[in-house]
């Protein structure tokens, strides 16, 4: 069905003016997060806000419901809802705003969601807060809303815990609570970051549905242009705490006027691209907030860049069609930046013998009071030196139960393991010690992933002492190499994993699976938590020293895009099975299985189109 789409109401529903959001250091410094934001949302309106962590885009959307963490304040600007001042509201006028007005879905559905109640309580609690009818109405809302955001056999769904759900489920739970209260705005944190390529579309799809039969303008932050060229009509580029760049979504994807923007988009990996093909990082990291100064955040990192960007902060101008930007560039330039160069595809030498076999692998967990379910059905490959082998498929689909076989880290129930050409299926005590150091994994989370108790010294340096490998000062030396490797400076090693970043954290992981020298590298979603810029470098680490070592690596991710430019070969499951296994670029040109037909066409480009979500597209 085709739906109308009217011209937006002339009055913005959400005007954002000057917003300044300033955080208190620890010793008593000042950290300004938000600096001189401003933007207009209209009903029905779908705005992205991009930007690599730390460029305050989670920061200015909590700043809008006055949620701000800890010593978090607005220091200056204004928001006004409908006209309707917030950052001077009182807390009984914010209790009747949030929620009802403007709804929030948080990005991690496992962390937002409280483990001991089920879909029902949660939706209760809310329903309540906005004080829903008695407690049969407001359970047959519950149901109303399960089945709103295309939870099946809802009435029964109500009763179950958020483990029993899958991700894309609880997802779309997060979002009937943040719909609870008929919110205008939908304030969208991540909401897909996590999710598979087939989730994501439904997820979207579901969001573009809501815009078009309820009107509600949507906030979405993300990371994923692919996301934001199908989902969004308008882009917001945030860096260092400011907007640098604002304007329609395909004049900022495909003639970025900052050159932030088109270092996040050069940074961007395509599906269009073939194996080896390198991804192009921005250099060095974003600014320490506390630090900045008068000038251009982005100088120490712009290619044009000039003595003018670091003395004073640039004026924002507006360029048609309806495009502001915030550099210098944009008074001097009348045409876009110059095209990024053409992707460089790496020289990769061919694989060597086969290290890893895997025959016919089985995995079953049972369910207390339920039926058993199969993880693993009849799972066959292999492996070679110097090789990278990509695994793709929806979550439970069991990607991740296969690495955590491949790993001993949990035993297979029928087939066989060869490491090496020995069979390890079943290693005795002291044969699983020496073959896990063979096999060595890193893991999804670089937050989660490091004892925050520890120095990068002692995480690097743990597998060394636990395979009983040098003395002390011998594993001093190794863990200087080790960070030297990965890119880091040795004498980070008496740090601690806060003093660092997301992808600095995944260097760490890096460097201490590396640590027992393995003969496999076992990667698990290890860029899907960070920006396309930090993911660029970490993938472009990983090849390196894969070709520098000749480690086989298993590469496990949602985004085929990613997974199609690092791997040699690629492996499809479904439903615990391998259903398409090929070389990276014969299977995603042409593919044979449905399912993986039906995985890359879910896939978003970072090409814009007809967004499915459009400003004022209400039936």
């Amino acid at each position: 069905m085709t739906h109308p789409v009217p011209e937006p109401a002339s009055a913005p529903l959400l005007e954002v003016s000057g917003l300044d959001v300033e955080f208190t250091t620890p010793d008593g410094g000042t950290l300004r997060a938000v600096r001189d934001v401003s933007f207009t949302l209209r009903r029905g309106e779908t705005l992205a806000v991009v930007g690599e962590s730390g460029s305050g885009k989670s920061t200015a959307a909590l700043a809008l419901l006055r949620m701000l963490p800890g010593t978090g304040r607005i220091t200056a600007g204004s928001v006004r809802l409908d006209g309707r001042e917030l950052t001077t509201a009182g807390e009984s006028e914010l209790r009747a705003v949030r929620g009802a007005r403007i709804g929030m879905i948080f990005q991690d559905p496992m962390t937002a969601l409280n483990p001991v109640l089920t879909a029902g309580n949660h939706l209760d609690e809310v329903l309540r807060a906005h004080r829903y009818g008695d407690r049969a109405a407001r359970r047959a809302r519950a149901r109303e809303l399960l089945d709103l955001v295309g939870i099946p056999d809802a009435a029964r769904r109500l009763d179950d815990h958020p483990h029993q759900f899958s991700g894309g489920q609880r997802q779309r739970i997060l979002i009937a609570m943040a719909l609870a209260g008929e919110p205008d705005i939908l304030l969208a944190d991540e909401p897909t970051t996590a999710l598979d390529a087939t989730v994501q579309d439904q997820i979207l799809t579901l969001l573009a549905d809501l815009g078009r039969t309820t009107g509600t303008a949507l906030v979405l932050i993300t990371h994923n242009m692919g996301v934001v060229a199908r989902a969004c009509s308008r882009v917001l580029v945030m860096y260092g705490g400011t907007v640098v760049e604002d304007g329609p979504t395909a004049e900022v994807l495909t003639r970025p006027r900052h050159p932030y923007t088109a270092g996040l988009l050069a940074a961007v990996p395509r599906l269009s691209a073939p194996s080896g093909t390198r991804l192009t990082g921005i250099p060095g990291n974003p600014p320490d907030p506390t630090l900045l100064g008068d000038g251009c955040a982005f100088a120490d990192r712009c290619a044009f860049v000039t003595d003018r960007c670091r003395t004073a902060a640039p004026a924002t101008v507006t360029l048609d069609p309806g495009v502001r930007v915030a550099c210098v560039l944009a008074t001097e330039r009348t045409e876009p930046l110059p095209p990024p160069p053409p992707p460089v595809r790496i020289d990769r030498p061919e694989p060597g013998a086969v290290v890893l076999a895997a025959e016919s692998l089985r995995k079953t967990y049972g369910r207390r009071g339920r039926r058993s379910f199969t993880a693993l059905d009849d799972v066959s490959l292999t492996l070679a030196a110097g090789e990278t082998l990509g695994i793709v498929g929806e979550s439970g689909s069991g990607k991740s139960t296969l690495a955590r076989v491949l790993a001993h880290a949990h035993p297979a129930d029928a087939g066989r393991l060869l490491l090496e050409g020995r069979d390890v299926t079943r290693p005795s005590r002291r044969d699983l010690h020496a073959v896990r150091r063979r096999v060595q994994m890193v893991f999804q989370d670089p937050y989660a992933s490091l004892d925050p108790r520890m120095t990068v010294g002692e995480t690097v340096g743990e597998p060394l002492r636990a395979f009983g490998l040098g003395d002390r000062a011998e594993r001093g030396r190794r863990v200087a190499e080790l960070l030297a490797l990965v890119g880091l400076d040795p004498a980070v090693a008496d740090r601690r994993p806060r003093s660092f970043s997301g992808g600095q954290r995944q260097r760490i992981g890096i460097a201490r699976a590396l640590a027992p020298e393995p003969a496999v590298l076992i990667c698990d979603e290890p860029v899907s938590a960070l920006d396309v810029s930090v993911q660029a470098q970490i993938v472009g680490l990983l090849t390196d020293l894969q070709r520098d070592l000749g480690l086989a690596l298993v590469f496990i991710a949602h985004d085929l895009a990613v997974v199609r430019q690092v791997s040699h070969r690629i492996a499809v499951m479904h439903q615990g099975r391998i259903v398409e296994t090929g070389s990276a670029d014969e299977l995603c040109e042409h593919p044979r299985d449905p399912y993986t037909r039906a995985l890359l066409a879910a896939a978003p480009e970072p090409v814009p189109a007809a967004p499915l979500l459009t400003a004022g597209a209400v039936a």
